[in-house]
């Protein structure tokens, strides 16, 4: 594609990219060709072969190219010794706010451009009186050399005179510019420069571009396909023949559309997108619009080339173009409406695409039926991506997934991995409402998207497999993990200022996605019906266009007759972190609740809990208290918290009162220690008298209030003997959540081998109740992959030599595993095993095409027993073709959470953190997820010693907080073990003391 390439024998040929200027835009707003009186002429001859692949002789060529160096050499001596020349009034002048450091006065930050030249624009964000309307794009990506050249014509509106536009531009090589007013005039431009670190050029003319006047900008680029997961990138998959195949693909959330195409790269500046794309003809280009034409486009190199040209899109940011060339295969089907479904997959795993598409076609029903507004698009094609940093992407009408989270196969995928692929799908298909139609107006109100997703992805999957309990699974996978975070004073409010890049990536977290999820529940509880009715008026008054939390809260006042003032109430939720703790106590016949924030970071252990931020609630909620009493927890009353504390009546015979019926409420509850014996009393007499839900969030409750030091750690133990009785699976995995949590943190103290046979004790029963057949409902078979895995490594004998049989039937005669029990039975064998079983396992990983088996054995293979196995499969994440980038948390998370590798977990992260940096970008969220996975379980002095010595001074990038998070995390654990191992010790020594014989 670049100009020293190969040239075609035949000028017939010649890949030509679009003539600059080509599209002109009319008075009413309309694109007709331009110059089409002459399309032979010189003028667009010339035009054509200035940037396309040129047909010439040998000597035709060797005599342009000493012309070219000529021109260039001569163009560059006057450079030299006249200095930037330029008519325009601004450009080059120090900005207003500039001082010379002669003046004596502090000296202001002043941007420079690439040339030296002062940068004009002194602003992360764009000028707002530029908006584009229309983008032409047309793109030839080479994907063996990987060289991409492109053409972007952006038609935009001019709010007010200016004589200067400012866009996004990242790792591109501008090779030509035009720029012309609506009648077609070419415009002078005075400069072009470009400015690295901010990813943006400023582009001057002579004149001014008028307001309430319309232009084209017209650049031509070269760049590279990259390798790092983001902007226009290389992937590859494996063919049944051993071959590796590649494809060229796109993602740009947040900021990264910049780096495959000049453009206004915020997401308030929606504009409609043409597209078109060379390719060879073994080949097929995907965009979010279907294909129009396809035209034979001539040779290059030697590969006849087609060129498919693309249904203008609606109006959408930046972030939501996708554009691909791959050679997969496809299958189809089409919704209720008419919307045709597509899955495309490398051709190997075609098989496994039948449950996405199926699933994906009636979600996209439900939610059309649900929202009340017609999916806008004619098409909804979903693909996977073998190399994807994050689970999905939802690029409007072209949606890219991981492949564990698309495929499926119904032989070898187990329950919770089948969940997952379904819950993954709801989530990209909710946002092409929330998020695509609707847009938030910038970056601090990303929870508008993944907030919304995140809980209609339960509902959407809710719709079609109601038996799969969807919304009893919600607290467990979003509620919990969220209180969790949030209760960190490293925390940030939902709705969070950022202004860097950099600062985008850190925001795509538990508290935009679950926390949002969460207060969108609780809202939909005490809404109730409102709540559908309310996002239908807030997807019609903004569709095609952007909104923040404000107007969200407005459509929904709207529709509850202004009986509620949403936005009072939720901007406490919103635009303060944390949430409160709920304290209730008895005062005769009268229920005293009151409310302050929760934290589990005490004044005592760290000095910054008292340096918060300051909240203009000053840490106060609307709080919508739900509560049922003990003679009839049937009745469920409701009752406000308004930034107060709250009393109410109870009759005397009241003993106990649950409140936040079902988790239902982003807040805690903290009962007066008389109230919790009564509820433990009831628990252990007959748990069923509590649902599934509650008994979940008594669990939570419990042991999260002894992490912050307000319960004692023997009530929790006490609340959890119930669950020699329980059988439901919230409840077990939040207990197995926690006692997980326990054990790390006690690994290395006196109570660890007392607290593990204190599991044994409980999961005895349950594992002999889920039994190894697989049978039973949905969440039956999810308990019995959590609990039998749970007592592998809490060493239970009988499960680990159940486990250990059917792992050599496996590995010796090829006995099939049932999909559920994989996870135990390859944990106990690498465990309990030794060098041959683990080098059996990772040959099945390198040979299974199975996405979710691979996921699987990665994190078997993190449990082995022995320290030199765990370093070696370590080191075994450095090489990118056996460990995916995308799967190197996975490896590290698995690692440090077992005794034997948590040290060797850190040390390797902090061995190689120059290359984690170079293969994932300083920018990206995945180097926090790396901070996180590695240090969570770190729980001593020296642990916090080692972590915050080795980062200290470190720009770590949008990893920033995740290490503020992480630090603060150790701290706790180290008090938490301080403060709790001996009375864990003497509960558990009393415990085993009164029983007989002990497991």
């Amino acid at each position: 594609m670049t100009g020293n390439s190969p040239s075609p024998t035949n000028a017939g040929d010649t890949i030509r990219m679009e003539p600059m200027g080509k599209y002109k835009q009319t008075q009413n707003g309309n694109v007709r060709p331009q110059g089409t009186e002459s399309p032979a002429g010189p003028t667009k001859k010339s035009l054509y072969e200035n940037n396309g692949v040129a047909t010439c002789s040998q000597k035709r060529a060797l005599f342009i190219a000493t012309v070219v160096f000529a021109v260039l050499f001569a163009v560059a001596l006057i450079i030299a010794y006249t200095g930037p020349q330029s008519d325009c009034t601004c450009a080059g002048e120090k900005p207003p706010n500039y001082v010379d450091e002669d003046w004596n006065v502090t000296k202001v930050f002043v941007p420079r451009a690439t040339n030296g030249q002062v940068f004009p624009w002194n602003n992360i964000r764009l000028p707002s009186i530029v908006k584009p309307t229309r983008y032409n794009i047309t793109i030839h990506p080479n994907l063996t050399t990987l060289e991409v050249k492109g053409q972007v014509s952006i038609e935009f509106h001019v709010d007010k005179d200016t004589n200067f536009v400012v866009l996004h531009s990242k790792n591109l090589t501008i090779t030509d510019k035009l720029v012309q007013d609506k009648k077609g005039h070419n415009l002078r431009i005075t400069k072009l420069l470009e400015y690295l670190p901010a990813e943006q050029i400023y582009l001057e003319i002579k004149d001014k571009f008028r307001k309430r006047n319309n232009y084209t900008l017209s650049l031509r680029y070269t760049s590279k396909l990259n390798r790092e997961f983001v902007g226009f990138y290389i992937s590859s998959y494996i063919s049944k023949d051993g071959d590796r195949r590649y494809l060229a693909t796109t993602h740009f959330e947040p900021t990264y559309a910049r780096a495959a195409f000049p453009c206004f790269d915020e997401p308030q500046f929606k504009a409609k997108f043409k597209m078109s794309i060379f390719r060879d003809r073994f080949h097929i280009a995907l965009f979010n619009m279907p294909v129009v034409t396809t035209e034979e486009a001539g040779f290059y190199m030697g590969t006849g080339l087609l060129r498919d040209d693309f249904q203008e899109s609606v109006e959408m940011s930046t972030y939501l173009v996708a554009f691909i060339i791959c050679d997969y295969t496809h299958m189809n089907e089409q919704t209720k409406k008419g919307v045709s479904i597509s899955v495309y997959t490398p051709p190997p795993f075609i098989s496994q695409a039948s449950f996405a598409l199926n699933t994906s076609t009636q979600i996209m029903d439900f939610f059309e039926d649900f929202f009340m507004v017609p999916y806008p698009l004619p098409k909804q094609d979903l693909i996977v991506i073998p190399d994807f940093a994050t689970g999905a992407m939802e690029n409007w009408g072209l949606i890219t997934y991981r492949d564990t989270a698309i495929l499926y196969d119904p032989i070898e995928t187990s329950t919770a991995a089948h969940q997952l692929v379904a819950v993954v799908i709801a989530h990209e298909l909710s946002h092409q409402w929330f998020g695509n139609l609707v847009t938030m107006k910038w970056w601090n109100d990303l929870w508008l998207n993944e907030g919304f997703a995140s809980f209609f992805e339960y509902l959407g999957v809710d719709s079609l497999f109601p038996e799969w309990k969807m919304m009893e699974q919600f607290i467990l996978d979003k509620t919990q993990p969220a209180l969790a975070l949030d209760a960190l004073v490293s925390s940030h409010p939902i709705s969070v200022q950022v202004h860097d890049p950099s600062e985008i990536e850190a925001i795509f977290d538990t508290i935009s996605y679950s926390k949002g999820a969460s207060i969108l529940h609780m809202l939909g509880k005490f809404l109730q019906e409102n709540l559908q009715i309310g996002l239908n008026d807030y997807l019609n008054s903004y569709k095609y266009s952007n909104a923040d939390t404000k107007d969200l809260w407005n459509a929904l006042s709207r529709n509850t007759n202004q009986s509620l003032e949403v936005k009072a109430i939720m901007d406490t939720w919103t635009q303060q972190m944390g949430f409160p703790l709920i304290t209730i106590r008895r005062e005769n016949n009268e229920i005293v609740a009151n409310q302050e924030r929760f934290l589990l970071t005490t004044d005592e252990l760290n000095s910054t809990a008292r340096l918060m931020p300051k909240s203009k609630y000053d840490y106060k909620w609307y709080v919508p208290l739900s509560y049922f009493l003990d003679n009839d927890t049937g009745t469920v009353y409701n009752i406000w918290m308004n930034m107060t504390d709250v009393r109410f009546e109870i009759d005397s015979e009241i003993k106990w009162l649950k409140a936040n019926v079902k988790q239902s409420g982003f807040y805690r509850v903290m009962y007066e220690e008389s109230m919790w014996m009564e509820i433990i009393s009831t628990l252990r007499r007959n748990h069923s008298v509590l649902n599934a839900a509650d008994r979940a969030s008594l669990i939570d409750d419990a042991f999260t209030l002894c992490r912050a030091g307000l319960l004692n750690a023997s009530l929790a133990l006490e609340l959890s003997l119930y669950l020699i009785n329980e059988r439901d699976y919230v409840p077990w995995a939040t207990a197995i959540a926690h006692f997980q949590s326990w054990s790390r943190r006690l690994s290395e103290a006196l109570p660890y081998k007392l607290f593990l046979q204190y599991m044994r004790k409980l999961l005895t029963p349950v594992t002999k109740h889920v039994g190894w057949d697989e049978k039973g409902p949905h969440l039956d078979r999810l308990m019995r992959t959590d609990v039998l895995s749970t007592a592998v490594l809490c060493e239970l004998n009988e499960t680990i030599f159940t486990a250990r049989n059917m792992f050599e039937a496996w590995m010796t005669k090829n006995q099939s595993i049932p999909p559920d029990l994989k996870e135990v039975v390859y944990s106990a064998g690498i465990k309990y095993g030794g060098l041959s079983e683990w080098q059996y396992c990772w040959g099945v990983y390198n040979s299974s095409n199975v996405p979710s088996e691979r996921k699987l054995l990665l994190k078997a293979l993190g449990v082995a027993s022995d320290p030199w196995l765990l370093h070696r499969y370590l080191l075994e994440t450095l090489d990118r073709n056996i460990v995916k980038p995308q799967d190197v948390k996975t490896v590290l998370a698995v690692v440090a959470a077992n005794p034997e590798g948590r040290l060797l977990a850190w040390r390797h992260l902090k061995a190689y953190w120059p290359t984690m940096q170079s293969l994932f970008g300083n920018s990206t969220f995945m180097m926090g997820s790396l901070i996180s996975a590695v240090t969570a379980h770190l729980s001593t002095p020296y642990d916090y010693y080692e972590v915050s010595t080795y980062f200290n001074g470190m720009d770590v990038g949008s990893a920033a907080r995740a290490l503020q998070q992480s630090l603060e995390t150790i701290k706790l654990n180290i008090n938490w073990v301080t403060h709790n191992g001996p009375e864990i010790y003497t509960w558990l020594k009393k415990y085993f003391g009164e029983t007989v014989g002990g497991v």
